[in-house]
């Protein structure tokens, strides 16, 4: 007989929270020339998050690790 399982699929079945990935882009000015820079960073939003409360929240991390590296 054939299996009709797979163990990826074991694997994959635990793992199926749904949630949405968003894409945050950081702007800052860097010290050394004055340019305006991008740093991005993906974030996963799951189902029961609220997703602008957790933007915002990322947004304002981001740009405090941002200004502590510049």
């Amino acid at each position: 007989m054939t299996k009709k399982q797979t163990f990826g699929d074991k694997v994959r079945r635990g793992q199926e929270e749904h949630a949405k990935s968003v894409k945050i882009v950081f702007t800052y000015t860097s010290p050394k020339n004055g340019q305006i820079k991008f740093s991005e960073k993906i974030l996963k939003v799951y189902s029961g998050d609220n997703e602008a409360q957790r933007n915002n929240q990322e947004i304002t991390n981001g740009r405090a690790i941002l200004e502590g590296r510049a």
